[in-house]
């Protein structure tokens, strides 16, 4: 391959060029996919759309190995009514569900099928509790790979049902989701049957995956050249803990090229039952995992993040936190961006807002930083959320001769 990037083991420190690896040859570490330096002495001109049009930092060679389905850079929407009511007067969220299949898992997916395209693999295998699952099948689908979906044993039913008409093969893992000893065994299980098969492991963690989670990045850069400068604080919904990391790294980048000056401080989010970051932070530990996770948001549920202790290093690094958010909270923010600020995310994206109220409330947000919410997934995903948020509701009923009444 060209020489355009190489790796190395964020474990031993181990570096080689790049190869058809997704771990440490030494060690089993994870890998952080290293750039040519020339890529960043020269100035970089970025145009178009979208994840493609940062190409030389993704870890793609040839240009005809890109797959998309038309995902587009993603809305930066300021807050109209809620920082002001919440006194967090510069608050923005990073509006992620217009992706094409309704969350930022398509940075990943685009990625990580033009990589198999590129390393001559036939085929795909993966986790999912959902978004993932509809990202990497679509794009799959697009790029003509097969792929095979261990999904948890309690997915949104609704997300199943978009993976579905994709046409992968799914099956679900009973302990996905909730043991850790399950997560490992099934993500051990995945890497087997990967390399038994000829194909790409998509698991949606560097840990399993260092060349598509570097889709993530371009979320990053996309709010840099948005807001014109870093936000000073950046709330970051977390599962397997990919998204903060990689998040991080995006904006070390921007800043790397000169394009930023300050690095905002990344806040993990996750719902309480399942808060393994929050847990290490809060007692000043180093991370481990749960024995069983209780949570019950679609998406968050992971006893054993895989990136887990990748994005509690990204926070610490930041001068950022981890914080455990209630159910509750999170269900009356979903309400709250849908009905004063027009946007419907699915809670696993709310969640994030929900962090931000109570942060305020808390003090441990002034009131005057830049904030950034990550708005992960569009409302539409999780239906049997939605049915409980409206549960009770009457509609009234009226003829039409009584439209002038009401």
């Amino acid at each position: 391959m060209p020489d355009k990037l190489s790796l190395r083991c964020l474990a031993c420190g181990h570096a080689f060029a790049d190869a058809d690896v997704n771990q440490c040859p030494q060690c089993g570490g994870t890998l952080d996919v290293v750039y040519d330096e020339a890529i960043w002495r020269s100035p970089r001109a970025f145009s178009g759309m979208g994840v493609w049009r940062f190409f030389d930092l993704l870890p793609v060679c040839d240009p005809v190995s890109r797959v998309s389905l038309g995902e587009s850079t993603t809305p930066l929407v300021a807050s109209a009514h809620l920082g002001r009511a919440w006194g967090v007067p510069e608050l923005h969220f990073k509006v992620e569900g217009v992706m094409p299949t309704g969350s930022y898992k398509d940075r990943i997916a685009a990625v990580s099928m033009a990589r198999a395209r590129e390393t001559g693999k036939i085929g795909w295998a993966a986790t999912s509790s959902g978004n993932a699952g509809a990202s990497l099948s679509a794009y799959g689908a697009r790029a003509g790979l097969p792929g095979t979906l261990f999904v948890i044993e309690k997915a949104a039913r609704s997300k199943i049902a978009q993976i579905m008409m994709y046409g992968p093969r799914l099956v679900a893992v009973r302990g996905l989701g909730i043991s850790k000893d399950a997560e490992r065994a099934t993500f051990d299980g995945v890497r087997r049957l990967c390399a038994q098969n000829n194909w790409m492991m998509m698991v949606t963690a560097s840990k399993f995956n260092p060349f598509g989670m570097e889709g993530v990045k371009t979320l990053a850069y996309e709010i840099c050249e948005q807001l014109g400068r870093a936000p000073e604080v950046v709330y970051v919904p977390v599962g397997g803990g990919g998204l903060l990391n990689m998040v991080w790294k995006g904006f070390r980048e921007w800043q790397r090229l000169g394009r930023i000056g300050s690095l905002p401080r990344m806040v993990s989010v996750q719902g309480e039952g399942c808060a393994a970051l929050a847990d290490a932070f809060n007692a000043g530990r180093e991370y481990r995992p749960l024995v069983e996770s209780r949570g019950t948001i679609s998406g968050l549920q992971l006893a054993d993040p895989p990136d887990g202790a990748l994005a509690l290093k990204a926070v610490r690094d930041s001068g950022g936190w981890a914080m455990a958010v209630p159910d509750a909270e999170t269900a009356r923010a979903q309400k709250a961006l849908a009905a004063q600020e027009g946007l419907f995310v699915e809670p696993a994206a709310a969640i994030t807002a929900a962090a931000v109220s109570l942060d305020r409330a808390s003090g441990r947000l002034r009131g005057d930083e830049t904030v950034m919410c990550v708005l992960t997934g569009v409302g539409f995903k999780v239906q049997d959320a939605i049915q409980r948020l409206t549960d009770g509701v009457e509609i009234p009923l009226i003829e039409a001769d009584d439209i002038l009444k009401v």
